[in-house]
This record gives C-alpha cells, structure tokens and sequence, in this order.
C-alpha cells in the first residue's frame, strides 16, 4: 500500500453504523503471550501476526518516559487514517509515551524536514512510512546517529536493519505481485488484458510487485500488461484520479479484463469507472476495501484481496517504543501476506455492512479507533 488517497477521508458513520463495525470486530484474537511458564517471553510467529492481525501481548512499554514522532509520507487519505490508528492505539497502551504525529502530504522536502524536526524536539522514537523511498533515507540515517530509534514501514527506505535504523516492518509486495498475477492468470484462463494501477509515480511499493507481475505474465504469452512492464497507472492514491485514469484507460482501450491495484480504494474507483463508461465490471486482485468488497458480492464478480495491511503499524510501533526503552522485540517484520478474499478458492467476499467503502477490514480497527488516533 501500499500505501492511500487526498479525497479518501472517511465518512462519519451514525451511532447506529458504529454499533454494527464495532459488534462484528469485536471478538479479536489475540495471538501470543508475554511470558511462557519459564518466563520467557514468547514472540509471536508470522502466521500468529498475520492471523491476529498484529494484536499480540508482548512486553514493549517499559517505564522510561518518551517521546515517540509518528510520521506518515502522505498522511491524507483513508489508508493514512488507518495507518495512524494501528500506531497510535498501540502506543496508548503505554502510559509513559507521549506521541506526535506530523503528515507529509506527498511532499518530500517536508517529509525529510518532518524527521528532521522530530529530533530536533526530542523524539526518543519515530515510526516512519517512508513513501518516497531511498530520498529519504539520508534523514532516517542521521535520526539514528543522533540515537533516535527508527522504524520504518509500509514503503522501504533502502538501507540496513540494525544501522541504519531499528528494523525495516513491511508486507513483501514482491510476493503480493507474484500470487496477484498468478491468481489473475488463473481467473482469465491465461489470455486477456489487464491494468495495473500502482499509486505515487515509482513508489516502491508500486515497483515492487510490479516486477513479480512481469515474471510471472511472462509464463503466458496470451496475457497483455496494457499499462506496462516497467510502470504503472499513477493514481497517487486518490480515488478521484483513480477513476478518471481507469476512465482515459478505458477510452484508450476497448478490452479491459482485469484489474490489478496494491490500494482497495483505488480498485472501487475503477470499477466506478467502469460502470460509468457502461463496461461490465472485470475480475480485480488487490488489497482489500469494504466498498470494493461489498459492490463485487452484489455483481457477484471474482475479487482476490490481501489484507491492506495497516495492521503492520502495531508491530512497527512496539518495535521502536521496546527499542527505545532498551527491550528487546524479536517480532517478526517481514510477512508474506496471502490472501484475505479469494471469491474462486473458497474465501468468500468480506463486505461489513453498513461501514464505509473505504473501511479496510482486515486490519481490526474499529470506527471508534479511527475516530480517536486516525489524523494528524
């Protein structure tokens, strides 16, 4: 998600909505416990993580007084809001953390003098979503060597877990591409033309799974990347651009059949699209949205989502506050997400009536949360 979208701000739901979200969220698992019989602690695997969604029990408070900066490349829409809660809801178990949030919006310069200036107040810690990339890991460097303990997630920096910063906490998108193009050259028999749309023009995430995507079409000569093997649509996260670039892709093209997108929202506003230009709407493989969920279950269209993974903020935030109070946390930060919905292989649409369209289910979060700890 990699990573979001300017005009996705969610809704606010009635009391009534509220109630219904927080019912069918509401039994939790919780994977893992603080202490086993010797008193050690017992980490959790990466299916424990996956399948709780990163709500484990693990020590990471300390006692020590911080200051921890929570900082996010964009910052504006949906999955920022989303983003923000895992971190910030995680962080307010701990009563000696003081948090700061700050959003990049997009823009570079300020994401790079963001960091910049959370170590200038102090912050003992600063969990990062890095969207640019490798332009900002010169910053992210030099929090560490001012002894700041880093965490970046959702968008890889570059650089090396341990020196650079504490440790790297992602999904692998190059393994999202891989089972979102063998599952749609699957669905399409191995013939037919599909769009990928990737978000902020080279964003690693965008990249990542895109060069999977390539390996993998290259087994079937009948299937046609329309948006390239070296890009992809750009749509910088934002619904709007989404559908008035799947609505240029559509004009341009007569024969769609399938749509790949590392962003839920960006995948409802193609189908959108695709309703608007009166087009049937086509098989998608993405990253999930309850909106993209529940408009599939009524066409009764097939739909393969991972999760959108937001949820990975919780492990990055226990991993800088235990670095910064000097525990240890040996949590697993790479995870190889299968799919959350696959509507052809018996995991069935996960639409949560009643919430928004862009309600991302499978990271736990309830509406209450996002309310709470989901803006800057």
């Amino acid at each position: 998600m990699i990573s979001k979208s300017v005009s996705g701000a969610l809704s606010k739901p009635r009391t009534r909505r509220g109630l219904v979200v927080a019912a069918v969220l509401a039994a939790v698992a919780v994977g893992a416990v603080s202490a086993g019989a010797t008193g050690k602690v017992v980490w959790p695997t990466p299916a424990q993580e996956i399948a709780s969604s990163g709500i484990v029990n693990v020590p990471f408070c300390g006692t020590k007084p911080i200051t921890l900066a929570v900082l996010d490349g964009y910052g504006v829409n949906a999955w920022s809001q989303h983003s923000y809660a895992a971190v910030r809801s995680e962080a307010a178990k701990c009563k000696n953390v003081t948090v700061t949030v700050s959003a990049g919006g997009g823009d570079l310069q300020k994401m790079i003098s963001d960091i910049s200036g959370a170590v200038a107040q102090g912050a003992n810690a600063i969990v990062v979503i890095p969207d640019d990339g490798t332009p900002e890991l010169p910053a992210i460097k030099q929090a560490t060597q001012a002894g700041v303990k880093v965490v970046p997630w959702a968008a890889n920096p570059g650089g090396k877990n341990g020196s650079d910063y504490v440790s790297y906490v992602d999904w692998l998108p190059s393994y999202a591409g891989t089972i979102w193009a063998q599952w749609m050259a699957g669905v399409l028999h191995g013939k037919g033309n599909i769009i990928y749309l990737g978000g902020p023009a080279g964003n690693p995430v965008g990249l990542d799974a895109l060069a999977n995507m390539v390996k993998v079409f290259k087994k079937y000569p009948g299937i046609h990347l329309l948006t390239g093997n070296t890009g992809f649509a750009v749509t910088n996260w934002d619904p709007a651009t989404a559908q008035k670039v799947t609505a240029a892709l559509l004009a341009k093209y007569p024969e769609i059949d399938g749509i790949i997108t590392n962003y839920g929202t960006d995948a409802l506003s193609a189908a959108r699209a695709f309703q608007a230009a009166g087009r049937k709407l086509v098989p998608v493989a993405g990253a999930d949205a309850n909106g993209l969920s529940c408009l599939y279950k009524k066409q009764g269209v097939p739909l393969a989502t991972v999760s959108t993974r937001n949820w990975l903020g919780r492990i990055a935030a226990r991993k800088a506050i235990a670095a910064a109070e000097g525990l240890p946390n040996k949590e697993p930060s790479l995870l190889k997400l299968g799919f959350w919905e696959d509507t052809v292989h018996g995991k069935p649409y996960k639409c949560v009536a009643g919430a928004p369209s862009d309600f991302y289910p499978s990271d736990k979060i309830t509406l209450a949360q996002l309310k709470k700890y989901g803006k800057p």
